[in-house]
């Protein structure tokens, strides 16, 4: 049912898309699918995605693994999902092509992984522009365990190198520069890994994506972790592929309400301005308010941090040097003053979609009332979601579907319900009789003769769809992949775990210890021993222990 459920929202809604795949034994093995929120989500916010997979999210040890952008709140949004067997390149190979079909082809400038060799091969394979990034997070966590508990602990390595890696503001030439200074004064020239992770500097390092458009909106799959934790909040890791997908439906609901909540703000609100700046005015009226907030910071910090340098001219462009006080260094600002075009050697409008304090500084002396339209990215602004939808053919979809209408007037009825209880608290018992035998009347003659429905009748009146008879497809193998069955823990995290397990009092060496007398070590054998034959004794003695 599950498949005729994707089936039927695909014949019902324009453009949703699906597509599933069986193995040998014609067992299911992996599904994606993407409804038209989720693609018109994409073609408005996908410029960076990540995708981290996800696991024990329903009795089949499928694993759940959604692709998840950042909207025009910087909330994050879902762009599509997909169940797969099991986790390797030949999977992801087929989830990555569906994903670029359903989108119309188009790849995102960035799309961040883990580091699963798996994904390492089928990246690469399937997207032929977008940029491969690695997760900074989770390789600086290893850093402490590669470097030893020495200088992990006893200097401040791992600060600094913090510091030089996670700096957006580095050109290449000063990152490696900074890297191997500080490689050579703790003397790790040697360590294989440090070495490793250089070499591949290009796939993780923010410094050699910055002028990627939006490179930085991303950095890490927290997002694809957060927005795990999200769904797991509404998954049963026993329920069928059924209660998944009602589940995911919930979710889905939550997420999307979520942002027209946030969009209603900000249609029907103006955020509070800190300046009289000109450029912070216009962009309360333009951006939404969480974009606002960051650009009214930069706004700010024009006025406190910012002050002339030297300049000079071609003939058509005006270099302007700009002293950041806070950062303490020096930003060059190209600007034709005829056009309005503007570029910063900080490269935030690269970076992050909106332009930096210092072309703001240089345009508010300028005498510049709003902010020029080609800094304005429409997926920062209030009215990106009302552009209308179209397909990868170019074609207007509508999504307002009568599944939708009926929904609405189920809502409707509700409501309508509730409101009439409200009032007959006021009205005598007669009033309330008349309600229930009007209620039960009509429910009745919606009932439908037949005796009680089953179990199956049961999943087709929530789903609103029948079980198929032209679809021959066997239930999913239960998989067995990394994070389905119990965690293996190394001897270190065990030593770890045993010293934060709280002390017990060991009634054979009468101390506070991780031990009691069964398997207290200071016990004699014979001692040991014979506590061992009682035991057994009293075991087989008992006739609940035998039964």
């Amino acid at each position: 049912m599950f498949i005729n459920q994707l089936q039927q929202l695909s014949e019902t809604r324009e453009g949703f898309y699906y597509a599933f795949d069986v193995d040998a034994d014609q067992c299911f093995c992996r599904v994606f699918w993407a409804d038209a929120e989720a693609r018109r989500n994409y073609s408005l916010y996908g410029e960076a995605v990540t995708f981290d997979p996800t696991y024990s999210t329903n009795r089949y040890n499928m694993i759940f693994s959604p692709f998840t952008g950042v909207d025009h709140h910087k909330k994050s949004v879902t762009f599509g999902a997909s169940l797969m067997f099991r986790e390797n390149d030949l999977n992801f190979n087929w989830i990555f092509e569906k994903f670029l079909d359903a989108m119309g082809g188009k790849e995102p400038h960035c799309f961040f992984t883990d580091q699963c060799p798996a994904m390492k091969i089928a990246v690469p394979a399937v997207f032929k522009t977008a940029a491969h990034r690695l997760c900074m997070w989770h390789i600086m966590q290893k850093v402490p365990e590669k470097v030893g508990p020495t200088v992990a602990k006893e200097t401040d390595f791992v600060s600094r190198l913090n510091s030089v890696v996670w700096d957006c503001d580095l050109e290449p030439s000063d990152f490696e520069e900074r890297w191997f200074g500080l490689i050579s004064e703790f003397q790790m020239e040697d360590n294989g890994w440090l070495s490793y992770m250089f070499s591949i500097r290009q796939r993780w390092i923010p410094a050699y994506y910055r002028d990627i458009p939006l490179g930085c909106l991303l950095r890490t799959t927290q997002r694809s972790e957060s927005e795990n934790s999200f769904f797991k909040r509404f998954e049963n890791p026993r329920g069928t592929l059924v209660e998944f997908w009602l589940r995911f439906q919930s979710a889905m609901d939550q997420q999307r309400y979520r942002q027209k909540s946030l969009d209603r703000d900000s249609d029907h609100s103006l955020p509070q301005t800190k300046t009289l700046l000109r450029l912070e005015i216009h962009a309360s009226t333009v951006y939404t308010h969480s974009l606002f907030y960051d650009f009214q910071q930069q706004c700010v910090d024009s006025l406190h941090s910012c002050s002339a340098g030297d300049s000079s001219r071609d003939a058509t462009t005006r270099f302007l040097d700009v002293e950041d006080s806070m950062f303490r260094k020096t930003y060059t600002v190209a600007l034709n003053p005829t056009t309005w075009d503007a570029s910063c050697s900080c490269k935030l409008f690269e970076r992050k979609g909106y332009i930096c304090k210092h072309i703001i500084w240089i345009l508010s002396g300028k005498g510049a009332k709003k902010i020029p339209d080609k800094y304005l990215l429409s997926r920062w602004t209030k009215n990106t979601k009302k552009m209308p939808l179209y397909d990868v053919n170019g074609q207007l979809m509508d999504d307002f579907t009568a599944s939708d209408v009926s929904k609405m007037h189920i809502s409707t009825a509700w409501s309508e319900f509730y409101s009439t209880l409200t009032l007959l608290k006021a009205q005598p018992a007669p009033k309330v009789t008349e309600l229930i035998h009007l209620l039960t009347t009509f429910r009745q003659q919606l009932q439908p003769v037949s005796e009680t429905m089953t179990k199956q009748q049961e999943l087709e009146m929530l789903l609103g769809c029948r079980s198929s008879t032209e679809l021959h497809i066997l239930p999913p193998v239960e998989s067995k992949n990394k994070g389905s069955g119990k965690r293996l823990t190394s001897k270190k995290q065990q030593c770890i775990a045993k010293v934060q397990k709280p002390k017990r009092f060991c009634n054979n060496c009468k101390q506070m210890a991780h031990h009691d007398k069964r398997n207290c070590p200071h016990s004699s054998s014979d001692h040991a021993s014979s506590h061992q034959s009682a035991d057994n004794a009293s075991e087989i003695s008992s006739p609940s222990d035998v039964l």
